[in-house]
């Protein structure tokens, strides 16, 4: 039951599935969280981990973070963008228009090798703040 991911990003995913939800995506009326994150294989060459995405509540944005181990290093990296998709993106789809990435060590963040709750909690930290902003943004108009 291997999906060929980097077991660092494995357990990194393992510890994000364990965290829950964003409380401020609560419906009560539904009764379900709305802040959806989907997850997908990130995959670039010897770089092997998962992407997520969450789309804001109008979908008019979307934040996606790759996360997997650092080819040159045993560092745990991860690549934060906006990008709108209904399909997963991957290293040939993304697109960052030179923001981040522009070569292979421009990650927005990195951690050490051991450091798989440290990435999750910055993950989703980047999903909250995201997703509160741009309810706020929207909830102003």
């Amino acid at each position: 039951m291997q999906d060929g991911a980097h077991p660092s990003a494995r357990a990194v995913l393992c510890i994000l599935q364990g965290m829950g939800n964003i409380e401020e995506s609560w419906n009560d009326k539904s009764k379900r969280y709305t802040a959806e994150i989907k997850v997908a294989r990130w995959e670039n060459c010897r770089e092997q981990g998962y992407i997520l995405s969450l789309s804001s509540e109008s979908y008019e944005k979307q934040l996606n973070i790759a996360f997997f181990e650092h080819r040159n290093s045993d560092n745990i990296c991860g690549i934060k963008w906006e990008q709108r998709s209904l399909n997963s993106l991957n290293i040939d789809t993304m697109n960052t228009e030179g923001t981040v990435y522009k070569d292979k060590y421009d990650v927005s963040h990195s951690v050490g090798y051991d450091k798989h709750y440290e990435m999750a909690e910055w993950i989703m930290e980047q999903f909250h703040v995201f997703w509160v902003s741009n309810r706020k943004t929207q909830e102003k108009v």
